[in-house]
């Protein structure tokens, strides 16, 4: 009996480990949502754009670079295989993580952490709620924010007019 119970219980682990990567990985696989449109998670196999004022339910995650319109919502975090850009008055409830370069839009807002594989920089009043992990330069748009603390990997942060970090690491 123990030994049946220890076989059904190691099945069970292998069955999960095999479906835990694929549900992680749902979504829709679409390369373009059109401007005020809507749609859940996104996972496409090449780059993905969302259109101005477009809805995401979801995390997003492409194969290439992300692109989020002007005041567009994702209510999830960003993987992107490339660069990121976000539109003026964009907003991401969750982290962003990016290949290549980040660039925000001004008035836009990431409720978590960013992590580029290139120079981020951010727009006006922009404001970055994590901490800022960024393999080349940092320049902050005038009166942007980072709660959190920036960390250059080429040591070189340019600060726009009232720009603020958290901390410098």
């Amino acid at each position: 009996m123990k030994k049946s119970m220890i076989a059904i219980l190691m099945s069970l682990a292998l069955i999960a480990v095999g479906v835990a990567p694929v549900m992680a990985q749902s979504g829709t696989d679409i390369t373009t949502l059109v401007a005020g449109g809507s749609s859940g998670p996104i996972n496409s196999s090449a780059a993905f754009t969302a259109g101005a004022s477009s809805k995401i339910s979801g995390n997003v995650t492409a194969v290439a670079a992300v692109t989020i319109g002007a005041s567009a919502t994702v209510s999830g975090s960003i993987k992107a295989g490339a660069g990121f850009t976000s539109g003026a008055y964009s907003k991401i409830q969750g982290s962003v993580q990016a290949q290549a370069a980040y660039t925000s839009g001004a008035n836009s807002t990431v409720a978590g952490s960013v992590n580029a594989g290139a120079d981020f920089t951010s727009g006006a009043n922009s404001i970055i709620v994590g901490d800022v992990f960024v393999t080349g330069d940092i320049t902050l748009g005038a009166n942007s924010k980072i709660l959190g603390s920036v960390h250059s990997g080429s040591g070189t942060i340019v600060y726009g007019s009232g720009a603020t970090v958290g901390s410098v690491k």
